[in-house]
């Protein structure tokens, strides 16, 4: 059972873009924060306006305006634009009982620089499939927030997907593999699906099965109750096709190229 405590709180969301409107079409649909309590805020009016109408959310260009007498704060924005949001708004922001953010590579301390020394600052790392109520995410607090904090807004995550609780060191590691981690899928995808039309499979039909086999794959992992290395070897019969398939993939070190992908990508997070 989600918890409803922040059911008639006033919720704002400064940045209106994908990843918020994945948070808020959870929060309306299971109806845990009120949808008239939410304050959406966005430099584009089309955005605000479409958020308005697809939501029942009310929607404020002013920052100022928004952010007034709010009692949680999403920072949605994108890393490169924390800085100036902070320095104008960080006193009005820190005003909130409770403070989120969801940027990858812009730490806690960073933040809690701008807000006011008794701010609750918790951080989330979610992905995009949020947009679908499937999202992966990861949560940590900021030096004031306690383990119920974290819990809450953890619990109220967990309407767009599955969510773990960490320590902030491990939050860029996460973001490589599960923040950045759909784009692999859809690359895999991506290349899978040329391969089937260059075995003549038409286009429609090759996406179809592509996509059907990445969408059953990924749900015997979470359903099956047996992990992907136990998985894997159930469907490589010796002598078999998938085994040879499996042998170009190791021949060419495709484990050493995930390795490393993710690892660059683990340093550009900390980077930013």
């Amino acid at each position: 059972m989600i918890s409803k405590k922040f059911y008639d709180k006033k919720v704002v969301f400064i940045g209106s873009g994908n990843m918020a409107e994945a948070i808020i079409s959870g929060f309306v649909k299971y109806d845990i924060i009120k949808a008239a309590n939410i304050v959406c805020n966005d430099i584009s009016r089309d955005r605000l306006q479409y958020m308005s109408q697809k939501y029942a959310v009310s929607a404020q260009q002013d920052k100022g305006e928004a952010l007034d007498k709010a009692d949680i704060v999403f920072l949605t924005i994108k890393p490169q634009t924390f800085k100036g949001v902070l320095e104008e708004y960080g006193k009005q922001i820190g005003k909130a009982k409770m403070v989120v953010t969801i940027a990858a590579g812009i730490t806690t301390e960073f933040v809690e620089k701008y807000l006011s020394k008794k701010s609750v600052l918790i951080r989330v790392m979610p992905n995009t499939p949020a947009l679908v109520g499937k999202g992966a995410m990861a949560v940590c607090g900021g030096k004031n927030a306690t383990k119920e904090n974290i819990n809450d807004i953890a619990d109220l995550f967990s309407v767009i997907g599955r969510v773990v609780v960490v320590k902030e060191k491990l939050i860029n590691a996460i973001t490589a593999v599960s923040g950045s981690g759909p784009a692999y899928v859809f690359y895999f995808s991506e290349v899978m699906r040329q391969a089937a039309e260059n075995l003549g499979i038409p286009s429609d039909m090759a996406k179809e099965l592509v996509y059907q086999t990445i969408f059953g794959s990924g749900k015997m992992l979470i359903e099956s109750g047996l992990d992907d290395t136990v998985l894997r070897k159930n469907v490589t019969s010796p002598g078999g096709t998938t085994e040879k398939a499996m042998e170009e993939f190791l021949n060419s070190d495709f484990k050493q190229v995930v390795f490393s992908a993710i690892e660059k990508a683990k340093q550009r997070a900390e980077e930013l």
